[in-house]
């Protein structure tokens, strides 16, 4: 692991924990589950929507250590505010984003590819989006009932 690589996680670490302690990611959840008001009324839904903020997300931030530095402290906080297991929703949130690429400069591997010619954007891009909705069906159909039966339900009794 090369030093830059050590930085851009130290970075990301001290972002996610600098959300939670000022309260940035408590406060975000709030107006976020507040702000919209269907939100908070199922479970699934809010699932859905954090699947998408995270969709959007991982599109704009090439670095994983970035987006889950941004991404797992709101979604905790969403999943909180909207009477879910936060657990559950950062898992989800993880990994909707842990499962895609969608340009070259997100993955060393996917640059590798690109460089020599065996792949192009495009191509990536489309894999990319295949990748996100066989994502979403997993977290959907396959995550949620498994998390469920060991212990972590997406709803908290």
């Amino acid at each position: 692991m090369g030093w830059a690589n050590f930085f851009v996680i130290g970075a990301s670490i001290s972002l996610a924990h600098a959300l939670d302690t000022s309260g940035a990611a408590p406060w975000l959840g709030r107006v976020l589950v507040g702000g919209l008001p269907g939100l908070s009324r199922t479970a699934i839904g809010t699932i859905v929507f954090l699947l998408l903020g995270a969709t959007l997300v991982r599109a704009l931030v090439p670095n994983i250590s970035a987006f889950l530095a941004l991404a797992l402290p709101i979604a905790m906080s969403v999943g909180r505010e909207a009477g879910l297991n936060p657990v559950v929703c950062a898992l989800a949130v993880m990994m909707t984003g842990d499962a895609v690429v969608y340009y070259p400069a997100q993955s060393s591997s996917a640059l590798v590819i690109y460089e020599r010619g065996h792949v192009s954007a495009g191509e990536i891009f489309r894999f990319g989006l295949w990748m996100t909705l066989l994502g979403w069906v997993t977290v959907l159909l396959v995550a949620l009932p498994w998390w469920s039966l060991v212990g972590q339900p997406l709803v908290q009794r």
